[in-house]
């Protein structure tokens, strides 16, 4: 991510500062969710993720609330180990919902050991309402889950009032959100290197709407899904 800042020359013409940042993203391991869904299509079950009825769609089953990782996202998150630890994040940005959390300080426990800071941050969670396995736990409850996670910034409290159960965050509603987590936020942030662990709609969000890759059709390329 760059950034520019305009500054004038001693000659009084205008000169242009280009700023740089450096954003490792990183997209949860497998939440309980996921093999939900996956166990329901394996038996035949297509369902429509819009529909409320949790005896058809199971992602808006109550049991699956802020669902965690499962011992294969666990495996997921830990094969990047060795890779991650590689990287220089001076901190590590994570989305409040626990699959998130645990993917980050599992990924990046050289960092965790290291003294990097991990920040939770409501831009970077998943897309917003109906479906109860993006229904964040009550804050209190994930900061004993997770002491060593800064949750300051996070505006919610015991009921999670980002999400509604009416119907999904809208596609432009969620890109705007990502514009300003990354504009209004990690822009003014003052690492240069940053690591942000989230979901994969938000990241499609990201990769189709908030990034300009300038028309080259190889750096699109890496945003295919």
């Amino acid at each position: 991510m760059a950034t520019t800042d305009y500054k004038n020359g001693s000659s009084g013409d205008e000169g242009v500062l280009i700023n740089t940042k450096i954003i490792h993203f990183q997209r949860h391991g497998q939440g309980y969710h996921n093999l939900i869904g996956e166990i329901s299509r394996e038996f035949g079950r297509n369902f429509d993720i819009d529909d409320q009825n949790p005896s058809i769609n199971p992602f808006v089953r109550p049991e699956i609330q802020d669902s965690p990782l499962t011992q294969i996202g666990r495996t997921e998150a830990a094969s990047r180990q060795a890779e991650v630890s590689l990287l220089n994040p001076q901190v590590v940005i994570v989305s409040p919902l626990h699959r998130a959390i645990q993917t980050a300080l599992i990924s990046f426990d050289h960092h965790r050991r290291n003294g990097v800071q991990f920040v939770a941050h409501e831009g970077c969670r998943e897309q917003l309402g109906l479906l109860t396995c993006n229904k964040a736990h009550p804050i209190s409850q994930t900061k004993v889950d997770f002491p060593i996670v800064d949750f300051s910034l996070i505006s919610y409290g015991e009921e999670d009032t980002l999400w509604t159960p009416e119907e999904r965050e809208r596609p432009l509603d969620e890109a705007e959100r990502v514009y300003e987590f990354l504009t209004g936020f990690i822009m003014l942030r003052s690492e240069e290197e940053l690591a942000v662990v989230g979901h994969s709609l938000w990241l499609l969000s990201m990769s189709n709407v908030v990034i300009d890759c300038g028309g080259d059709e190889g750096l699109e390329s890496w945003f295919d899904t």
